[in-house]
Parts: C-alpha cells; structure tokens; sequence
C-alpha cells in the first residue's frame, strides 16, 4: 500500500491511510525510531530491562497520530469553507447580475446596486480566506507526513448520529493505567527505585567464585596427556571490600535518593496535570458536542430562511438588504456548522489521546 502511495505522489490519502502513511515514512516518527533504537543500545550496555522504551514509543505515537487527525480535519473543514464561498460567490454573482439589469431599467437605485456589490466582494474575500485556511492545513498535514505534494482528503466529516460519552469518574478510575503520561511517569519513578536499591546494594562485599588449571613446560610441545599429567587446579572464594570507593558510592547514594525523590513528585505532579487536562477535555467534548447541535439546527434554518427569502425577492415580496442579509446569515451558518464538526472531531481525538486505551479501544 505504501508503495502505490509513492506511485501516486501521496495525492489522496483518506484518514487511514494518512496515519499508515505516517508510520511508514514520516521524518518525525522516523527519528523517533532511531532515538528508541539507540535507548535500546544504551539498554543492553546497561544490562537494564527497565528503560521505559516502549511506553515512550506508544506515547510518541499516539501524540503524532493526533496531531496528524488535527491537520487532516483542518483540511476537511477548509475545503469545505471553500466550497461554501463559491456557491456564496455564485449567488452574489446572479443577485449582482440581475441588480445591475434592474439598474439599467431604472427598476433597482444605485444603493441595492452597490450594496449587491458589497456582499459579491464579500464572498470573494471569504473565498481568499478559505483559501489561505486550505494552504495551512495543506502545509502543516504536508510537513507530518514529509511529502511535497498536496493532499485530497477522501474522507469527509459527518455528524453522528447519537453520541454516549462514558461517565467521567469510570475513566478517572482507571487514567492511571491508560495514560500514556502517566505511564511514562510511573516507569521512570520504577527505574530511579532500582537504581536507589542498586546503590545500596554496591556497599554489600563482592562476593565471587573461581576455578581453572596451569601447566608448566620448557619447551612448546603438543602433548595433551602431559598438561593433563601436569597441571595444577586453582579454586575458591573471593572476597572484596568497596573500602577504596566508599566515598563515590556514598555520593552515587545520594544522587540515587534525589532522583527517586524528583520522579516521585514527577510522576504526582504528571498524575495531577493529567487529571486536570482529562476534566477539561472531557467538558470541552461535551460543549463541542451540544454546540455542533445548535450549529446544525441554525444551518438548517439558514437554509430554509435562504430559499423562502430568495423566492420571495424574485416577487417583490422582500428587498434587496433583506435577500442579502438571509445569504450572508446562510455562509455564517454554514462557517459555524463546519467549525462545529471540525472541533467535534479534534476534541474527540484529544479526549480519546488523554483518556488512552479506555476510550481508544471503543471507537
């Protein structure tokens, strides 16, 4: 699949894809690849089993792995801002049209004629917009990804049909074991506790065993039954004090109960601000939640109050400002909606990230 994405020059790419792609070729996860590889090499020269390798991984995976559903939800929501200017842009075109005939029939004045070219230059500046919002989030998926073309998104953002969020206190219950950060904190407090015990135990006598065997000749010969005649065993127990290092092991003591102590509030201190950011995430869904609903219920009625409106000023029934301010009501409510859907799914994907396996393995 990677391989046809190189074909094709990464031109479209659904969610999926993207995050496959990412794995497999991005210049950012690729680094961090090659840092965990080289922590591995620090962890067999160590004799170590306790480096936190693989929850640092997972975690610097699933922080790409958001920030890339962030880009790609961007993109989504300006090409669909975009694609709203231009009908916007298509509508002023035709009032704009049809106002400057009635001008000339001396059926419009010149003020509903201006003021139709006020709303054309309107949309045209809310295209620019969008078009500057489509090469940002072009640039910043481009840069995640590490490739030079730009991309079509082939998924699109609908919104759900119902949605459930799990009580808060069941997901507190369980973040200390579904965080990723915290996780991290807990591993590195583990491993400044084994080298705590370790720099107690560097005081304890070094106790070793050996054995082995030597012969004696004058001359080189390559008899075996000879050594094996004539050589002497050596065996026993050796003992050796620290007595010359007490001073350097005191000090390794000492850093060794700093740093369990400085994970100890590390990890406190993770736990704490996790917590925290889990809450605020979690009341931050739910409002984006209930505004998506609202900004739905208002595009609707933006486009019914649209198509009433455009009817009726094609009879008379209504003027030009009232046509107008009915459009330009429908484009913000189509930018709010979009919005709406947008920061729907970036604070689902944010909550799912700090809420860790709990949520992540439901969706």
């Amino acid at each position: 699949m990677i391989i046809l994405f190189l074909f094709l020059q990464v031109d479209s790419l659904s969610l999926n894809q993207a995050i496959d792609y990412a794995l497999a070729e991005s210049p950012a996860y690729n680094e961090s690849r090659a840092s965990l590889s080289k922590v591995r090499i620090q962890f067999y020269q160590s004799l170590s089993n306790l480096l936190p390798t693989i929850t640092t991984q997972a975690r610097y995976t699933k922080r790409m792995i958001l920030n890339l559903k962030a880009a790609y939800y961007k993109l989504i929501n300006a090409r669909e801002l975009l694609k709203a200017s231009e009908i916007t842009i298509k509508h002023a075109q035709e009032n704009l049209k049809l106002l400057k005939t009635k001008y000339k029939l001396g059926s419009a004045s010149r003020l509903e004629k201006l003021q139709a070219e006020v709303f054309y230059l309107r949309a045209l500046e809310n295209k620019a917009n969008a078009i500057m919002q489509e090469i940002s989030a072009q640039e910043e998926l481009k840069s995640i990804l590490g490739i030079e073309h730009n991309i079509c998104p082939t998924d699109s953002l609908t919104p759900p049909d119902s949605i459930t969020l799990p009580a808060l206190d069941s997901i507190l219950a369980i973040i200390d074991r579904a965080n990723f950060d915290i996780r991290s904190a807990q591993e590195l407090t583990n491993i400044a506790r084994t080298g705590l015990v370790l720099s107690y135990l560097a005081f304890l006598p070094k106790v070793s065993f050996f054995y082995g065997y030597s012969a004696n000749t004058d001359s080189l010969i390559f008899d075996f039954q000879y050594y094996k005649d004539n050589h002497t065993t050596d065996y026993g127990i050796s003992i050796s004090l620290p007595l010359f290092e007490i001073k350097t092991l005191i000090f390794n003591w000492l850093t060794a109960r700093k740093e369990y102590h400085i994970k100890k509030f590390s990890r406190k201190r993770v736990e704490l601000e996790s917590r925290k950011a889990l809450r605020i995430s979690y009341y931050t869904l739910k409002g984006a939640i209930d505004k998506l609903r609202y900004a739905q219920r208002a595009l609707e009625a933006a486009n019914e109050a649209a198509t009433i409106a455009r009817e009726q000023f094609r009879l008379g029934a209504i003027s030009l400002l009232d046509l107008l301010q009915t459009e330009e009501d429908l484009y913000d409510a189509k930018v709010s909606f979009n919005s709406a859907l947008e920061n729907y799914y970036s604070q689902k994907a944010n909550f799912s990230y700090l809420a860790g396996e709990f949520v992540l393995n439901k969706e």
